[in-house]
């Protein structure tokens, strides 16, 4: 594959990603019974329209998102139109509102089902994949590949179990049985102590391998997944506003592009399915951020939104609309600033220009 077809190839799931975000507006404005103006599927000059129960539908010359928009949205709508989304029940375009990043979030956990199912998970395994030169273990004579199969007489294949019951023991030595091409044997391993950890160590660490999966437990791994993926991203954003250097942690548009396309032709020169395994990984990354900095309790994004119909729903007052314009407006030219001012970074960046 050429390096066009891998930047089309992540510009269509970025765009997939922003597409299923707008998809989460209309589905809840349908349910909530709000009326929708018109949904289009991509940005641009339209290349295919009609019209349907009064909305309009178009498919855009662009694969980036799509868009969803309401009567009432233009300062030129009537305010007294009885469709006017701005006299709607507070908590239907609450609703509406928060639905665009949960399907981000949906759509990540979806995405995670497939590539667990698919691909399977990699788990660590009773197989030794190093032992440290000089450590306890080196001297008992453990070899990368062994199998421990039992701790002082305790059978288990699980590595997670051995690793406790060895943690268990303290400082005392450990009796570990080993299993080596087709034969099994003991071996008394005693344990050094690691001032970095505080723990009692052998000096070996256990292999990883793939396994295969079916479609429940992919269910649970993808939830546990997308959970870790959450909380990393939470960490990381508090880091971003207490670190100087937070530009140099974000990434635009063109940054975000260009990132997909290096890991998609690394994985892809390895394999067709390496390179669609990371291709679904990347998406569900992806959808994960959309969904989170949607989510952002800040002006012109989903989150800010939801905060003011949150105060309206529980106050029963309304901002008027003559202020929520100024506030969001205000939020959009900040957010417009950072999206420039990011796209430049990134394209100094990739002429290995780094400020």
């Amino acid at each position: 594959m050429s390096t066009i077809l891998y930047v089309l190839l992540a510009v269509l799931v970025l765009g997939i990603c922003i597409f299923i975000h707008e998809l989460g507006h209309y589905l809840a404005a349908r349910v909530c019974g709000l009326t929708v103006l018109e949904f289009a599927v991509g940005m641009g000059p339209k290349i295919i329209d009609w019209r349907k129960n009064d909305i309009d539908y178009s498919i855009r010359a662009f694969p980036i998102g799509g868009f969803c928009s309401f009567a009432g949205e233009s300062p030129d709508d009537e305010e007294s139109d009885p469709r006017n989304i701005n006299l709607q029940p507070a908590w239907k375009r609450l609703i509406m509102t928060a639905a665009g990043p949960f399907m981000n979030f949906v759509l990540a956990l979806v995405l995670a089902v497939v590539l667990m199912a698919a691909v399977g998970e990699y788990v660590m395994v009773n197989r030794i994949d190093t032992v440290t030169d000089g450590s306890p273990a080196a001297t008992a004579g453990l070899l990368p590949g062994d199998r421990i199969t039992a701790v002082n007489g305790e059978s288990s294949d699980e590595a997670t179990e051995i690793s406790a019951a060895i943690a268990q023991t303290g400082d005392s030595d450990v009796t570990l049985t080993i299993e080596r091409g087709g034969s099994t044997f003991d071996a008394v391993v005693a344990k050094q102590y690691d001032a970095a950890s505080g723990r009692y160590l052998m000096g070996v660490t256990f292999g990883v391998e793939n396994v295969r999966i079916g479609f429940f437990k992919a269910v649970g791994s993808s939830f546990a997944y997308c959970a870790e993926l959450f909380k990393t991203m939470i960490k990381t954003l508090g880091q971003m506003f207490t670190q100087k250097d937070v530009l140099d942690q974000v990434a635009g548009p063109v940054g975000t592009v260009s990132m997909m396309t290096q890991y998609a032709q690394q994985s892809f020169a390895q394999s067709f399915n390496e390179g669609m395994t990371m291709v679904l990984n990347l998406a569900v990354i992806i959808s994960m951020n959309l969904g989170l900095m949607n989510f952002l309790p800040l002006p012109a994004l989903d989150g800010g939104r939801a905060v003011l119909l949150l105060v309206e729903t529980v106050t029963g007052k309304h901002l008027s609309r003559k202020h929520e314009a100024i506030v969001h407006f205000v939020g959009l030219i900040l957010l417009l600033g950072l999206i420039v001012l990011l796209t430049g970074r990134d394209i100094l960046r990739l002429f290995g220009v780094n400020l």
